[in-house]
């Protein structure tokens, strides 16, 4: 009996892997690209980015039957956006000679929780250019709580945070506020010399949603210098993180027990200021909580998620016929 074979696909807003794995492990294809989300670059865009993945996938493997194979894609938020990439899916899928036998397409946050914690009561965090939350009680109820996009949500995100400094800067430069360390870090890091440079990068015409969020990498080392402007924005964006947290967990209903909850994201990852603060605070109001910092790509969990998914396919196999 041949290996089964999985096709893992990490859709994010900045970046897109695609995997294709034996069932053991083994990496047979893996490419990464720029993010795919239909609602930054449009459904034209996304269904050619994810056609030459597939198409490069297909010419280095020639490998016809996918036995399980997981879209995880940033933008699916309602209904209509699960539609939509779907189609932009199955339009990708028909340049290629790809059998898929079984198809799941989720949020990507979605995806990762469980391929993350499978079966068992979980969240996962992420905060990098957005900031979204998914819990699950292990039982298949799952709840999510922010991203919702720059326009409404993401606070505590990578966007948000760049904004705030963003705000900062302008401000202390108007005299509202106090001056503060985030103007020299913001010109060394874009490599300007004046405010009028800043506004031109801010409103250049190839302007994306990554380049404010990319400010915020200054913020630590603002408050390593003890920089109170940027202290207290770290603050709020813990504070903002931490009430994503309890939202969801108010979703899902949830009593003192048991329950790992898993962080990730750029912010959440490399600003260890924020990730303390909002681990005080977690644990502070939910003490039963377990925290645990993800280490692997992304991708490893979407893979997680096809083996999940191939796992519940043999399982339903095994299952009696019902009479």
């Amino acid at each position: 009996m041949k290996e089964s074979i999985i096709l893992a696909v990490d859709g994010g807003a900045t970046k897109t892997t695609l995997t294709i794995r034996s069932i053991q492990g083994n990496c047979i294809f893996e490419k990464t690209t720029s993010g795919c989300n239909y609602q930054t670059i449009g459904v034209d865009a996304a269904t050619e980015l994810l056609s030459h993945l597939l198409h490069s996938a297909y010419l280095s493997t020639k490998l016809e039957t996918i036995h399980a194979a997981v879209f995880a894609m940033a933008g699916i938020d309602t209904k209509s956006d699960l539609q939509t990439v779907t189609h932009i899916i199955k339009q990708s899928l028909q340049g290629t000679p790809f059998h898929i036998e079984e198809l799941v397409i989720e949020n990507d946050v979605q995806a990762a929780l469980v391929g993350l914690v499978e079966n068992q009561p979980g969240a996962l965090l992420i905060s990098g250019t957005g900031s979204i939350i998914f819990g699950t009680d292990g039982k298949g109820y799952i709840v999510r709580a922010g991203g919702w996009g720059h326009r409404a949500s993401d606070e505590g995100s990578g966007y948000w945070i760049g904004r705030q400094i963003l705000k900062a800067v302008f401000r202390a430069e108007e005299g509202l506020e106090k001056p503060t360390i985030l103007k020299k870090l913001v010109f060394e890091k874009l490599q300007i010399h004046s405010i009028d440079q800043l506004v031109t990068w801010l409103y250049q015409v190839d302007y994306t949603n990554a380049q404010t969020a990319s400010i915020a990498s200054v913020l630590k080392e603002a408050v390593s210098l003890g920089d109170k402007k940027a202290i207290h924005i770290s603050e709020i964006a813990a504070e903002e993180l931490f009430l994503l947290v309890k939202a969801m967990l108010t979703k899902l209903h949830y009593e003192d027990k048991g329950f790992t909850l898993y962080l990730n994201g750029g912010i959440l990852k490399h600003d260890l200021f924020i990730q303390g603060r909002l681990r005080q605070l977690i644990h502070q109001t939910y003490p039963q909580i377990t925290i645990s910092l993800c280490e692997d790509p992304p991708v490893e969990d979407i893979v997680r998620r096809a083996k999940y998914a191939l796992k519940n396919v043999a399982l339903s196999k095994k299952k009696p016929p019902l009479h």
